[in-house]
């Protein structure tokens, strides 16, 4: 149930984004076309806004502003943010905004509305979003700051006394800027039940629920019980307060995780918890998919002659192809062929058997400094890593990335022994990553696989940039290069 005073807020927000957005139109025309024609900026501004608006614009612009408010609601752009972050707020109103943009796009070209072309519509999203993202993010400061200091505050009642009461109530008693006051707690257990939990008094059992929310003012609450044990009990306390329209709280840490990051979801009307222990698909992701395109495609290009001189020295020295191929252990340990520059002889596969107890390394992967296999070339290849390179057509086809943990054989990948170490296989692999900045095969085993796992925990744009800049000099120095 929303209050009046919630009402009036939603309402007041509306009408500020509703004007903004028709300012930002105008605006967005006028700088627009203001170039087409000989007057200038400023003459066209005198005139556009001291021409008489025509009926069917003004309908037209009544319909957009309809739509343009169902896509701020649709993209929940008014719903309470008290639990929130600027981010989430920042990540709906430019969503809004493009639905907004797309629309007028849309209406001006079946309408057939002539000052409203690609420039001026494309002026229109990034003049509303300066205009209106620092509004609302304003509002959205200074209502945490009034909250902070006891304005527009909600009651909120605990259901559950045990660990994740306790975790919850500790909590939100860092976060006064979220205007919350715990009224108190509710437990069955005597094992949990206590005069006061964390300065909160007991106020109840769960059989109390009904009573308490009638005696005391309760806005929402929180309910903090395990949900095996608990269930019916849940069900009855959501169903119960549903009924009384009290906003219900249930903590989703339903099972023990360290990594996982939750995300809901709906699946036709179903609702989804998802847990993911690697980076989620969006933006960040997708620019670095065109960061391993544009580098991949432009390091191709700029290396050709390299490429080709290498593969002469190939040829020169030892018979057989320039190129050698393997199948890796791709992203979740799909199959895929990886191309580098032959450093071996041609029956180096076969050889393997033959020299494998020389293996210096732990773990399944087998390396060795003085490989009788390898080539007089490709011993220099290798120290130099130019035999890497040819991996950038496997980046370009998205087999791999720029930054990633390096692509284990399939008779390393099967032999991996611990769970932990095949989370590697949840992000595509790299041609480069912390494990070659820092060491490469002067590390054992297990901190490589620790290395790759930090990789896939901290990951972000800036981290791979970092790599790729310091991967520079690990190359040129050949430090840990076999």
């Amino acid at each position: 149930m929303i209050t009046r005073e919630g009402q009036l807020s939603v309402l007041a927000l509306k009408s500020i984004d509703l004007t903004l957005l028709v300012i930002a139109l105008a605006i967005a025309i006028v700088v627009g076309n203001s170039g087409q024609v000989e007057s200038g900026l400023q003459s066209y501004s005198i005139d556009f806004f001291s021409t008489r608006i025509k009926l069917g614009n003004a309908i037209l612009c009544s319909i957009l502003l309809v739509i343009w408010n169902f896509s701020f609601r649709y993209n929940g752009v008014y719903r309470s943010y008290r639990l929130g972050t600027a981010r989430d707020l920042t990540t709906k109103i430019t969503k809004s905004l493009g639905y907004a943009t797309v629309s007028l796009m849309a209406f001006a070209q079946i309408s057939g509305w002539k000052s409203v072309g690609i420039t001026p519509v494309l002026f229109f999203f990034v003049i509303a979003w300066m205009l209106i993202l620092p509004a609302r993010l304003t509002v959205f400061h200074l209502s945490r700051m009034f909250r902070n200091r006891g304005v527009n505050t909600k009651s909120l009642l605990i259901l559950g006394g045990g660990y994740r009461g306790e975790a919850f109530i500790r909590q939100f008693r860092k976060r006064s800027e979220l205007g919350y006051r715990v009224v108190g707690y509710l437990e069955s257990d005597s094992g949990y039940r206590k005069s006061n939990l964390c300065g909160i008094p007991l106020l109840g059992t769960f059989e109390d629920l009904g009573r308490v929310v009638e005696e005391e003012t309760v806005d929402e609450v929180v309910i903090a019980l395990p949900i095996k044990s608990q269930y019916n009990r849940i069900r009855s306390a959501i169903r119960d307060m549903e009924i009384r329209g009290v906003v219900v709280h249930l903590l989703s840490d339903f099972f023990p995780h360290n990594l996982a990051r939750i995300q809901p979801q709906n699946f036709d009307g179903l609702p989804l918890l998802s847990l993911h222990s690697t980076p989620l698909f969006n933006w960040r992701t997708e620019l670095k998919r065109i960061t391993d395109l544009c580098i991949s495609l432009l390091l191709l290009g700029t290396l050709a002659p390299l490429l080709a001189f290498v593969a002469i020295l190939i040829k020169i020295d030892s018979k057989g192809p320039v190129l050698f191929k393997q199948k890796r252990f791709g992203l979740n340990k799909r199959e895929f062929w990886l191309y580098k520059f032959r450093t071996m002889s041609v029956d180096a596969e076969d050889r393997l058997r033959e020299i494998e107890h020389l293996n210096e390394k732990d773990g399944p992967i087998f390396k060795i400094k003085k490989d009788p296999r390898i080539t007089r070339v490709g011993r220099l290849l290798r120290k130099s890593s130019i035999d890497e390179l040819p991996q950038l057509i496997n980046v370009l086809i998205g087999d791999m990335s720029l930054v990633g943990p390096r692509p284990l054989s399939l008779r390393d990948g099967s032999r991996l022994a611990e769970s932990w170490h095949k989370r590697r296989f949840s992000i595509r692999p790299g041609m480069t990553c912390l494990w070659q900045i820092s060491g490469r095969s002067d590390l054992t085993f297990e901190e490589w696989m620790k290395l790759d796992l930090e990789y896939i925990d901290s990951w972000s744009l800036q981290l791979d940039w970092k790599i790729l800049v310091r991967t520079i000099p690990a190359v040129v120095s050949a430090r840990g290069a076999v």
